[in-house]
């Protein structure tokens, strides 16, 4: 079993990943930034990082604790539930939490052996992205993926849009990453506390699509997206 990492921010009563990690029996480490004894529910080793707010900053901590070539499973810390394709129904099922591991495992089996370092589940739900099991181009989600310890570093200038650089990073180095379309585990979007509500964090996002699009201009399309105000949503091109 690879090494499981959740990032644990200010939801020191709500946090909801170490308790479901502990009922699917997963050995696993919290990381969170100098407030350790504030929390509940803790059910893993828990490591203070002592690095300033911000998920690019636990991030690389989950880097720091692994060794080159090594890879680590990285969860946030509000898990809600898991889901499966129903090949017959044609839609997505609850499934429990050891399902999304096995096959996340498998699909790092063989992204090694495919040369890829950065592994990822459907992001969307949305069940016409599942008929192939996997992608090489889309979003690796933050929420939960897989990465391969490299020389790969998160960038202390983008605090909100973390996936899209990891995704779009891997994608030029290595040629593609994996997602495995088929199952992916849900998380409570843009809740308060963490990393913040789409609100919060709107004028940080803005701030790191241009800084992405400064650094990868052929990859990054800046669209409007019905319901999210303009310039905060970019779609990932090859």
């Amino acid at each position: 079993m690879h090494k499981v990492f959740t990032l644990y921010y200010d939801r020191f009563k709500d946090a909801t990943t170490s308790i479901a990690l502990k009922e699917a029996n997963i050995k696993h480490t919290i990381l969170c930034h100098n407030n350790k004894n504030k929390f509940k529910n803790i059910y893993g080793d828990i490591i203070e990082t002592k690095k300033p707010k911000g998920i690019q900053y636990n991030l690389n901590s989950v880097l720091e604790n692994i060794n080159l070539n090594e890879w680590a499973i990285v969860m946030s810390d509000d898990y809600k539930k898991s889901y499966k394709l129903d090949k017959i129904k044609n839609k997505f099922i609850e499934c429990d939490l050891k399902y999304i591991f096995k096959n996340l495992n498998e699909t790092i089996e063989l992204a090694d052996k495919l040369n890829v370092k950065l592994v990822g589940l459907n992001s969307t739900g949305n069940v016409l992205y599942a008929q192939k099991k996997y992608g090489k181009y889309g979003l690796i989600d933050g929420r939960m993926f897989a990465i391969k310890k490299t020389n790969f570093s998160w960038r202390n200038d983008i605090s909100c849009i973390t996936d899209y650089y990891a995704t779009i990073y891997h994608i030029n180095k290595y040629k593609g990453n994996l997602i495995n379309q088929q199952c992916y585990a849900d998380f409570e979007r843009y809740g308060k506390k963490g990393i913040g509500t789409l609100n919060e964090r709107l004028e940080n996002k803005k701030k790191d699509i241009l800084i992405l699009k400064n650094l990868y201009p052929n990859n990054v399309n800046i669209k409007d997206k019905k319901g999210q105000p303009k310039g905060t949503h970019i779609v990932i091109k090859r």
